[in-house]
């Protein structure tokens, strides 16, 4: 441990300052410069780790004479930090710590468990609220627009959904998707309901099934739409082109485009535009431009009377 030149003035407090204000001091700045509310950051790990050294120098009676007589700068002796309860100091902060079995709770192993492999550990022990975890998924154009369901990745460590967290399966024993661990490290796919009428980056909650910690945090989903090629979304209106005959044009035909149902109103020119409400997305307009083309429709005509015989639809123009 490197001791701190002022810890006064690490924390922020004067020197005669009481305890409850050193220690107000440091629970303030903990939650500030927290590693886990600083993902990535090296200065706010470091920030974080000189505010503990300087509060458990200052709320220790021996150690802030030691630091009021000139300790820690000067040539003189280093103060024992093998003594400190790292665990006591962090849950003054309203850090509870637990660090389990087997993890040294004093000296600077304690500190190495800190912002190593305990720190998913002590999350699910009441340290800080569990982290959110953000995943893209892309679906269908028709899933989008009819609902249904669909698969994502939510990336590690994730809550495990099939115990969420409790480490037990329906059975009372120990849950046989995450050993009984009730994380999942690399993560975990998840099947989500599409909502009908989902929009482009619509945003899907799933509660708890984030990064572990009390509470679990969440996993935000942000969906994407795959468009059948040849199609344009302008908003949630959706831009297509249908081919059809010369003869479907002077006559009128009803067909299925992208899934969606069109009527072709009979004397339709080569060019003209064709509203179908609710056909886009979230309940917005597809807008279909009409080509007379005699081979692309013929070709589309015998897909539509194949699915026809069938009694399936859904086939793309």
């Amino acid at each position: 441990m490197s001791v701190p030149s002022d810890p006064y003035q690490t924390l922020g407090v004067s020197r005669d300052a009481s305890d409850a204000d050193i220690k107000a001091a440091y629970r303030r700045l903990a939650m500030q410069y927290h590693p886990d509310r600083n993902p990535g950051d090296r200065e706010a790990e470091e920030q974080f780790k000189r505010i503990s050294e300087a509060y458990a120098l200052l709320r220790d009676p021996d150690k802030r004479a030691w630091v009021d007589r000139g300790g820690g700068r000067s040539t003189g002796p280093s103060p024992d930090f093998s003594t400190v309860d790292w665990s006591t100091i962090f849950e003054e902060a309203d850090l509870k710590v637990d660090f389990g079995e087997g993890v040294p709770r004093t000296g600077n192993a304690a500190f190495d468990a800190l912002f190593g492999v305990v720190t998913g550990v002590m999350r699910q022990r009441g340290l800080l609220p569990g982290a959110h975890r953000n995943a893209d998924l892309t679906v269908p154009f028709a899933t989008a627009r009819v609902g249904g369901t669909a698969r994502v990745r939510i990336p590690g460590p994730s809550v495990c959904a099939s115990c969420r967290g409790s480490r037990l399966g329906e059975d009372g024993r120990p849950c046989l998707a995450c050993q009984g661990r009730g994380v999942k490290r690399f993560g975990e796919r998840v099947d989500v309901t599409i909502p009908k009428g989902t929009r482009e980056g619509a945003q899907l909650r799933l509660r708890g099934l984030g990064g572990p910690g009390q509470p679990p945090g969440d996993a935000r989903v942000t969906v994407h739409v795959a468009l059948p090629p040849g199609v344009e979304r302008v908003g949630d209106e959706l831009h297509a082109e249908l081919a059809i005959t010369p003869l479907e044009a002077r006559r009128g035909v009803t067909t299925l485009l992208h899934g969606v149902r069109v009527r072709v109103p009979p004397g339709s020119d080569d060019g003209a535009v064709v509203r179908v409400p609710g056909g886009g997305l979230a309940g917005a307009d597809m807008r279909v431009t009409l080509r007379h083309r005699v081979w692309r429709g013929l070709a589309r005509w015998a897909r539509d009377t194949m699915v026809g015989s069938r009694k399936a639809g859904g086939d793309d123009a």
